[in-house]
């Protein structure tokens, strides 16, 4: 696991329009919580978004400095954009301690999927149900994603949250029999597909018949 930094700015004022001059001045409005405190800080746009590309689709902890020189240890929890506009509006920061133990979510990386037998040899569907896994685990422990390997993945079959590889200090959460990712068989993929074609062929009857007919 790689840990990140980050400047942070404390900030005072509050409310939509003090919001909106930060983001004009090339800023971001923030939040750090952690233990029932809240601060609220500021960070550089610029800065952000070359970190948010620098840890990609991976978790990750962010030790953020602030201007009075102290550190706190978080995490991103949440991200908000604009509707419309490519624009971070607000990010919310969770503060976590190191050596005691907190729960996130972390991102399932499947891997092996161009070799998966029940694709292959069975022509099987593969479908991914949990795209990140809720954890358990230290500060020092956290991992960057969690591997899921499917190139043994039969048709029919699934690989279930109690199936997941076991990492050293972290607990998987959630229900143990939650569907991580599985393989369609060839019958269900096939009856998938088929109330689509027959509905195109209906289309297809439906204009026909409508179609006024040629002149003799």
């Amino acid at each position: 696991m790689q840990q990140y930094t980050l400047n942070v700015t404390s900030r005072e004022a509050s409310g939509g329009g003090a919001a909106r001059r930060l983001r004009e001045s090339g800023r971001i409005p923030a939040s750090v919580y952690g233990k029932g405190n809240a601060r609220s800080v500021s960070v550089s746009t610029v800065e952000f978004r070359d970190l948010k590309r620098a840890i990609g689709d991976e978790a990750a902890l962010i030790e953020l400095t602030d201007d009075q020189g102290e550190s706190m240890l978080t995490l991103v929890q949440n991200v908000d954009f604009h509707s419309f506009k490519n624009q971070i509006l607000h990010i919310d920061f969770f503060e976590v301690q190191r050596g005691e133990s907190f729960v996130t979510s972390v991102p399932v990386h499947v891997s092996g999927d161009a070799d998966c037998v029940g694709v292959k040899m069975d022509g099987g569907m593969l479908e991914v149900h949990l795209h990140e896994v809720e954890i358990r685990c230290r500060p020092s422990k956290l991992p960057d994603h969690v591997a899921v390997d499917v190139a043994e993945l039969a048709a029919g079959s699934a690989l279930h949250v109690r199936d997941l590889p076991e990492i050293d200090g972290v607990e998987f959460l959630g229900q143990a029999d939650a569907v991580v990712v599985s393989c369609a068989a060839a019958k269900v993929a096939a009856e998938v597909a088929e109330p689509e074609a027959v509905a195109a062929e209906a289309d297809a009857d439906s204009a026909s018949a409508e179609a006024p007919a040629a002149d003799s």
